[in-house]
């Protein structure tokens, strides 16, 4: 048994529980983090008057003089301007917090608005504020059980049976779980509707946190109205997993102080799913310092290597442990810490154990559930049975029966057993359905099938077992548009330790985000904030936004879709730094674009060149001003793979004799010298060698047309032969033509990113969200009725029959066809009965035509059959029978259609002669 310490005699806690709710409302982190603009103070306090330094400058330059009247003048109107901005500042503050004022006052008042809709009784079913006699009685012997349990076990808090409802009417609170299946399959997962009922219901915390509440609405006014409590959530949760086949129980018990208020400021974002950024300034600062170096170490021509420093690796590596021994006594003695706190913030809570809390259990046997698990309805999360977070429990119920628990909680819910089955240790209330899985997850209509199957063979046996009423709460509804919205009003934020989680509904906000985590700064692991913002339906295909303020760096991600097949945008400081791209949605095989300071370098894959790298190197003294303009281009480099099945680019093809190009004449580096008019050519390393050839020519100005000159050539194989003089003046031509070419291809390179960079300042200045066409709600897509359908048809016949006049065609040679005289509608009349002839005998003509070239065939088949049968292979004998068969039934249409066409054209005749004398036009024609 749970005993419980009697709070008789205590003082009203309110008083600390507001005070402990403010404390624990702000995010505690290890580290105070830099104060934004918007945060620091706007003005001095006004106690507190501004002193003005004292002069030391004069007219006369002498310090100590008096001030002249102009420097009086002066600062008495600095003065007021400074007076003038903090007032201007103060009333803007006031101006939004009256802003946020209204806004709370127009969510209570809608909030109450919907409470009173939904307390009206003509919109509801009678059960919700009458009792039927079946309730009746089991009131009165739930009553009972109440009584005989508080005599027995005075100690213990009372049994949270009978509550009012929110119409005031007493019901049996196992009678609020309507088990309900919702047509959606995010909602078929246990998972799913935890994550659902957390997200789609605002918390509020008991009021007092040490008493049972009172009212116990049902689970679609909660589901309506999007509030409620710890037993609010567990009920709706509850009759939804109960719907998809799991078997779920409310539980209520005692929780810790942080559970009861949903206070998530000391969990970790890593324990909910969502992983914290690592640190990324340690490795940026490495990253740059080797950049430094290296770019350091190309500036001179010779540089003389460093000597070498010979350390014993021994010593390395227990200078390694030993870091890594005092990191990890670090985030031992900080977990420690943290620990500490949590435990003195326990024992601070004068409250500790006696906090009244509800959660979900799920027990094993269905659904392929293995072990049972609680789940906390406000967060969604899973927990074990044991966790230290749950401190006691006094009943469990479901749709089918009461249990109280006769075990006693002394380590919290360590050693407590769940077997609802033992009545040692669990008490049941109703003699019907004592089992805990007897007839769960059953409907009404399934329950009273049950019931009269059972009343059928045991009529004896039962006849004085009082069963659960029926449930007196109407099925869950949730509209598409509700599931979809899931967050009350769109939107919900929870604050956790090292993060902010915001969720948004699709299409909530016009920028298309559905979700933003805000991650804190913390000194502790040198982390200095970062914001992370999932899109979704978004037209320009952003998928993701990474922002780091402190670095000023923005990182973007786009799913596949977009032009130019951008996959990845990095921007820092205002500044396209990096552009990632699908390879497979470009004809170029662009995989990666890097502009580094007066650099800019491309990477590409799956080339026919075999090209994986460009880059062009612009002169830093020309401009300081990356934004304005780049310098002049200083060399353009490209890197090739090495393929020996290649035949070559139109570069080498002067060179490669035959189809294997060896590798020291298959180029792994072309270097374009703009500036110094030399290009340079570095081939791949041979099988057996350790540095490959090169060569650089000196490029050949207008007036040297067939002279040039090679600067340097270097030849691994001594016993290579020099290649011929028109060989080498062809390969220059050759790379001369790659280098345009490289140019060329920069060109429209930057002309792209221009293009890019344009169409994202456009996207972002008008953002367009897209619409699926299964999206009915949006789409606005409504099915017509039997009755619009009618009359849509006969508005089309209507229109068709005004839109075609068959006597057009007749009345083109007649000035006035309104006032015919009888000879001119008579000659109209016969002309227009004549073409119907001619057309009907036509029709005939050719259904006949076709039947007697039909005919002719088959009796043409069957004559070289009856000659050649003996002779005929199997196959030549299948394909006879296929064409008869085909033949035939081409015969049979033709021949109806031709009885048909002769049936029916007399009739088309008199139909089109009785048309002509009713028609207006030929009136004169008849009379």
């Amino acid at each position: 048994m749970l005993t419980v310490p009697d709070t008789d005699g205590t003082t009203h806690p309110s008083d600390r529980m507001s005070r402990t709710a403010s404390a624990i409302s702000t995010p505690r982190t290890n580290a105070t983090p830099s104060r934004r603009p918007s945060e620091l103070p706007l003005d001095a306090p006004d106690d507190q008057p501004k002193k003005r330094p004292p002069s030391t400058h004069t007219n006369n330059g002498e310090p100590g003089a008096e001030p002249t009247e102009d420097d009086e003048t002066m600062l008495a109107l600095q003065d007021k301007l400074n007076q003038i901005s903090a007032e201007d500042l103060t009333s803007q503050v006031n101006v939004l917090e009256q802003h946020e004022i209204e806004y709370r006052k127009e969510v209570e008042r809608k909030k109450q608005e919907m409470k009173e809709e939904l307390l009206d009784r003509s919109k509801v079913p009678e059960s919700y504020y009458t009792t039927s006699t079946k309730e009746g009685l089991v009131l009165q012997f739930v009553e009972n059980f109440n009584r005989q349990y508080m005599q027995l076990y005075p100690g213990r808090k009372e049994l949270l049976l009978c509550p009012k409802n929110h119409f005031d009417t007493k019901k049996f609170v196992c009678t609020t779980i309507r088990a309900t299946q919702l047509p959606y399959k995010e909602l078929y997962d246990y998972r799913g509707c935890a994550r659902f009922v957390a997200d789609y219901i605002s918390y509020e915390p008991l009021e007092p946190p040490h008493e049972l509440p009172t009212t116990i609405p049902g689970p679609a006014y909660t589901l309506k109205l999007q509030y409620g409590n710890s037993f609010d959530y567990a009920i709706v949760l509850a009759s939804l997993l109960r719907g998809v086949g799991y078997d779920a129980y409310v539980v209520s018990g005692y929780a810790t102080r942080d559970l009861t208020l949903m206070n998530e400021t000391k969990t970790e974002t890593d324990a909910i799913g969502i992983p914290s950024p690592t640190n990324q300034t340690t490795s940026d600062a490495q990253e740059q310092a080797e950049k430094g170096e290296k770019e350091g170490g190309g500036t001179g021509k010779y540089k003389v290597k460093p000597p070498r420093q010979l350390r014993s690796s021994f010593l390395v590596k227990q200078e390694e442990k030993k870091k890594a021994a005092q990191v990890k006594d670090a985030e031992v003695r900080r977990l420690q810490q943290r620990q500490a706190m949590e435990e003195d913030d326990e024992d601070d809570d004068e409250l500790k154990g006696l906090r009244v809390h509800a959660w979900v259990l799920v027990l094993p046997g269905k659904r392929e559930v293995a072990e049972s698990f609680f789940i906390e309805p406000p967060t969604g999360r899973i927990y074990p049975t044991d966790n230290e977070n749950y401190l006691g429990v006094e009943s469990v119920w479901s749709s089918a029966n009461y249990w109280v628990n006769m075990q006693v909680c002394y380590d919290g819910l360590k050693g407590i057993s769940f077997d609802l089955g033992d009545n040692a240790k669990w008490e049941f209330v109703l003699l019907d359905n004592t089992q805990p899985s007897s007839s769960a997850n059953l409907d009404d209509e399934d329950l009273k099938d049950a019931d009269a199957a059972s009343d059928e063979e045991d009529e004896t046996q039962h006849s004085e077992i009082l069963d659960l009423p029926p449930s007196w709460v109407e099925k869950i509804a949730i509209s598409k548009e509700q599931f979809e919205a899931r967050c009350p009003s769109g939107s919900k934020s929870v604050t956790y330790k090292n993060a902010r989680c915001e969720t948004f509904a699709e299409y909530h906000r016009n920028d298309g985000m559905v979700s933003r985590i805000t991650f804190f700064a913390d000194d502790i692991k040198e982390f200095n904030g970062e914001i992370r913002e999932y899109f979704s339906n978004r037209k320009d295909k952003l998928r993701e936004r990474i922002r780091i303020p402190y670095l000023d760096k923005i990182h973007e991600f786009f799913d596949p879709g977009r032009p130019h097949g951008l996959k990845e945008h990095v921007i820092l400081e205002g500044r396209t730094q990096e552009m990632h791209f699908y390879s497979s949605a470009r004809s170029d095989g662009l995989v990666k674009r890097v502009e580094e300071p007066h650099k800019v370098i491309e990477i590409f894959t799956e080339r026919e060149d075999f090209l994986t790298y460009r880059s062009v190197t612009y002169d830093t003294n020309d401009t300081d001003d990356l934004q304005l303009a780049r310098g002049s281009m200083i060399k353009m480099t490209e890197k090739f793979d090495h393929d020996p099945g290649h035949m070559g680019t139109p570069v080498e093809d002067t060179l490669r004799q035959c189809e294997d190009v060896p590798a020291g004449t298959d180029a792994a580096k072309k270097t374009y010298f703009v500036k110094d008019d030399k290009i340079r050519v570095t081939y791949h390393r041979e099988e057996g060698r350790i540095i490959p050839s090169t060569i650089e020519f000196k490029k050949p100005t207008a007036e040297q047309k067939n002279h040039f000159e090679v600067l340097n050539s270097f030849q691994v194989n001594p016993y290579t032969p020099e290649p011929k003089k028109q060989h080498l003046f062809a390969h220059l031509c050759a790379l001369v033509r790659s280098e345009q070419a490289c140019l060329n291809a920069i060109k429209l390179s930057e002309r792209e990113v221009k293009e890019i960079l344009q169409a994202r300042q456009a996207e972002e200045k008008d953002v367009a969200l897209v619409i699926s066409v299964y999206d009915t709600i949006r789409n606005q897509t409504k099915l017509p009725s039997e009755d619009e359908k009618a009359a849509h048809k006969g508005e089309e016949e209507e229109s068709k029959g005004t839109d075609l006049d068959y006597l057009s065609p007749f009345l083109v040679n007649y000035p006035d066809p309104t006032s015919l005289t009888p000879t001119e509608a008579t000659q109209i009349k016969d002309a227009c009965l004549k073409s119907l002839k001619e057309r009907l005998i036509e029709k005939a003509s050719i259904i006949q035509t076709r039947l007697d070239t039909v005919t002719a065939e088959y009796q043409r088949r069957q004559l070289l059959y009856s000659r050649n049968a003996d002779s005929m292979t199997v196959e030549e004998t299948e394909e006879y029978v296929r064409f008869c068969n085909d033949a035939l039934f081409r015969m049979h249409i033709l021949e109806k259609r031709l009885a048909k066409h002769k049936e029916v054209a007399p009739e088309r005749y008199v139909e089109l002669d009785a048309k002509l004398r009713a028609d207006p036009r030929l009136r004169a024609a008849y009379y």
